[in-house]
């Protein structure tokens, strides 16, 4: 592996067996569970379509439940999407807006927004200030916020995203709970190396995670197969926790490439080997984003 001529694994992906696969998987997982469903966050993104897809597939549509999980600052587009697939699916959407209790927490104190009227207000004004009060407004906020300063705009804004993912976790489990559902989530292979996840958040905490063998560009594959609207297809890949325009893609420095560098970092290829194949700004990122978020997959640590 030591110049650009060498070929490296281009991550090929057979759709059919995929879905059966998984479809086979989410089955056996809820007979092996003793569950009478399951429960989906769908959240109008690519990964959430797929998984709930692929569990409509499996289960049959009325065995599967679809909650969007709202607040204040999410992105109407992504509601609409929500909506549009759920009724492509033949399955009724549950609509629970958990800005109450993101308030109670006084999360939303944690960056100065409450007086902004609006959230096209309010993403003009994050837009405006990040380049300010970030030490990097680029893909190296992802590395930048594992280690931020106590009380700096970055620990606080960390604070502000996460704290709604894990309310929106436990909001799902308490409707799997009451109705003996199973949790399925929908995180991908690439966020979970990279940790562009929340800890303890409704990307990390599920029963099952029918897509977490899956790089995002696998994902993205089997959603054309699939036949997941073009709309959602299309879009940018925005976890919607803050008003703000983000994509992961271009953040990280785009899904193919960092695909391809995970596959051989979860492989043991050595760094300066990929560096000498790939862009070595990208390869130091997400090395460094791979080791970063080590601990997120190995807490909770104990003797």
């Amino acid at each position: 592996m030591g110049n650009k001529n060498v070929e490296l694994n281009d991550l090929e992906t057979k759709p059919a067996s995929l879905s059966a696969q998984i479809e086979s998987f989410i089955r056996e997982s809820l007979q092996s569970l003793g569950r009478e469903g399951a429960v989906i966050g769908l959240s109008g993104g690519l990964d959430s379509a797929v998984t709930a897809m692929l569990a409509a597939h499996s289960l049959g549509p009325e065995a599967v439940h679809l909650i969007y999980l709202p607040d204040r600052d999410s992105n109407p587009v992504h509601r609409k999407h929500a909506r549009q697939f759920a009724e492509q699916l033949g399955i009724p959407l549950q609509v629970l807006n958990i800005s109450s209790t993101v308030r109670a927490m006084k999360t939303y104190r944690l960056l100065p927004l409450n007086w902004i009227p609006g959230r096209n207000l309010r993403v003009f004004a994050v837009e405006k200030a990040r380049p300010s009060f970030l030490e990097h407004n680029d893909g190296r906020l992802f590395s930048d916020r594992f280690n931020p300063k106590a009380g700096s705009w970055l620990a606080r804004g960390n604070a502000y995203c996460m704290a709604k993912s894990r309310i929106r976790m436990a909001t799902l489990y308490q409707a799997a709970e009451a109705r003996n559902l199973m949790v399925v989530g929908a995180a991908n292979r690439t966020e979970w190396l990279t940790g562009t996840f929340t800890h303890w958040g409704v990307d990390h905490c599920s029963d099952i995670m029918p897509l977490l063998h899956l790089y995002r560009t696998q994902v993205e594959r089997l959603a054309q197969f699939l036949g997941i609207p073009e709309a959602i297809r299309n879009k940018p890949a925005d976890p919607d926790l803050i008003p703000a325009r983000l994509n992961k893609s271009q953040l990280l420095g785009g899904f193919e490439e960092v695909d391809q560098i995970l596959v051989h970092l979860e492989n043991h290829a050595a760094p300066e080997t990929l560096e000498s194949v790939y862009d070595p700004a990208v390869v130091k990122h997400i090395t460094s984003l791979y080791n970063a978020s080590r601990y997120m997959r190995e807490t909770p640590y104990h003797l």
